[in-house]
């Protein structure tokens, strides 16, 4: 089989504010190795990450990339999925802390190979930057949550027009095309994540990078409120009680609506065409759930829906903005041939794991 790499977001800027799923990358009770990267902005972690994972991609191990939703060109972790050995970034706004450290976690700091005494330059700089960016994603946060208020209005106006029997018709095509086995002699289990998110550079979504490892994809077609999320929440109940293991994918406006799911088993997934990405799917098994109805009365609402993200996502520019001042700072200060050697030491560590060792 050819070795994989998949891209999600484990944490996401939304309507609640910042929301993690980091817990769900790798449980404590499959995990071999955690480690967890300590250390201030453009210390060098995420380029930590990415050539860990470079490295056993390159080895034929397959590889999930978590990208940061503050900054989606860069990572919050790796995961190399064969070793179950995980690297995060365990900083700020997504603190991880140790839980069975020295069996299963490791504490890597970068601070160790910091100039302090160049920092302390730009002592009054760093301390004046750090509250401008909490204030920045702030505010980002109650544009998203204003936006979100307009999102249920939209729900509500379309709920009129829900035609259940079709919803039902639908659950149960899909169902019975997914189920050709019924074995209910052990539960599934659920991974929960991102893999769209609002980011600095907009609405990002790594859906394709889920799709190639997959043979049938079923697309779910229709505004907000018109039971998308319903018909995946009931095929990831009777997922699970089958014993399938199901990845959900949830909303990145509304925390609690899922936005697609998939069955690495079955090899299957189940997405959606929705008004966040308004990314559009090719498939043989599409269901369009859509109404015909003349959105005049809701217009307005959709319209400042659409301005509400837009300067949502403007404050992520500028929290983003903020935070490469920072990086700034620490950059010229940071002794990136002893962090070399510090990711190659790593890199050997997990690789003793390769023998179970």
């Amino acid at each position: 089989m050819e070795k994989t790499i998949v891209h999600y977001f484990p944490g996401g800027n939304t309507s609640l504010g910042f929301y993690s799923f980091y817990h769900n990358v790798l449980p404590q009770k499959k995990a071999k190795r955690i480690f967890t990267i300590k250390g201030g902005p453009g210390t060098g972690k995420s380029s930590f990450m990415k050539k860990v994972g470079e490295h056993f991609y390159n080895k034929g191990y397959d590889i999930e990339y978590h990208h940061c939703s503050s900054d989606n060109n860069s990572i919050d972790g790796v995961l190399i999925k064969q070793l179950n050995v995980a690297l995060f970034d365990g900083t700020a706004p997504h603190i991880i802390d140790p839980i069975n450290p020295g069996i299963i976690d490791e504490i890597i700091h970068l601070g160790d190979f910091w100039d302090e005494e160049g920092l302390k330059k730009y002592h009054s700089q760093i301390i004046e930057t750090n509250p401008k960016v909490g204030k920045s994603f702030k505010r980002a946060y109650n544009y998203l949550k204003a936006a979100k208020h307009l999102h249920d209005d939209w729900i509500m106006f379309n709920q009129k027009y829900k035609d259940d029997v079709l919803i039902n018709k639908v659950k149960e095509e899909i169902k019975n095309h997914l189920f050709t086995y019924n074995d209910f002699s052990k539960l599934g289990e659920k991974r929960e994540l991102f893999i769209s998110a609002f980011t600095p550079n907009g609405i990002v979504t790594y859906i394709d990078s889920l799709i190639q490892l997959t043979d049938k994809v079923f697309v779910l077609k229709g505004g907000p409120g018109l039971g998308k999320s319903e018909i995946l929440s009931f095929i990831t109940e009777e997922a699970i009680k089958r014993g399938y293991n199901t990845t959900i994918l949830h909303d990145p406006l509304t925390v609690n609506r899922i936005e697609h799911i998939y069955i690495p088993e079955l090899k299957a997934i189940i997405v959606t065409e929705n008004e966040i990405t308004k990314k559009k799917f090719e498939s043989s098994f599409v269901y369009d759930l859509e109404i015909n109805k003349n959105n005049k009365e809701i217009e307005r609402t959709i319209e400042l829906f659409y301005l509400l993200i837009e300067e949502g996502i403007k404050h992520l520019v500028n929290s983003k903005k903020l935070h490469d001042e920072l990086e700034n700072y620490y950059v010229p200060n940071m002794k990136f041939d002893l962090i070399k050697n510090k990711t190659d030491e790593v890199i050997k560590k997990i690789e003793s794991y390769e023998q179970g060792t």
